[in-house]
């Protein structure tokens, strides 16, 4: 089987490739389709818990997307801490000043961030 996969053209393996993704993907999308129940219209309630399609009246808030930015920033920066840690015995105690430095920075910004507020999901509350 190793031979074969070896021998094979790189465009005939991305094609069959491609083409079990899309066999694969019908699949799903056939048995999802019947599996559906025949009365509901749409996908329904999803996790707000509000009905789909309701039309939205009066102000959304918006610290609920500042929460999903933030965590994506962060995120990120913990991709960067495994891709540090996963050689860190290589690069030596310069890259450990380096990250230690690195992590810092990310708490102190974590702390304004939950001093300024930007973490509270409820009503904002009057500064005196």
């Amino acid at each position: 089987m190793l031979d074969l996969m070896n021998s094979l053209d790189p465009r005939a393996a991305l094609g069959l490739h491609l083409g079990i993704v899309a066999v694969t993907v019908a699949g799903i999308l056939l048995v999802a389709g019947l599996l559906r129940e025949p009365s509901r219209d749409g996908f329904g309630t999803y996790e707000s818990g509000a009905p789909a399609g309701a039309t939205l009246r009066g102000r959304v808030a918006t610290q609920y997307f500042l929460v999903a930015v933030f965590f994506m920033i962060f995120d990120v920066e913990v991709a960067v801490l495994f891709a540090w840690a996963v050689s860190a015995l290589d690069l030596g105690r310069g890259a450990l000043v380096a990250a230690t430095i690195f992590i810092l920075v990310l708490l102190a910004a974590l702390a304004w961030l939950w001093m300024e507020g930007a973490l509270e999901t409820g009503p904002r509350k009057e500064r005196a």
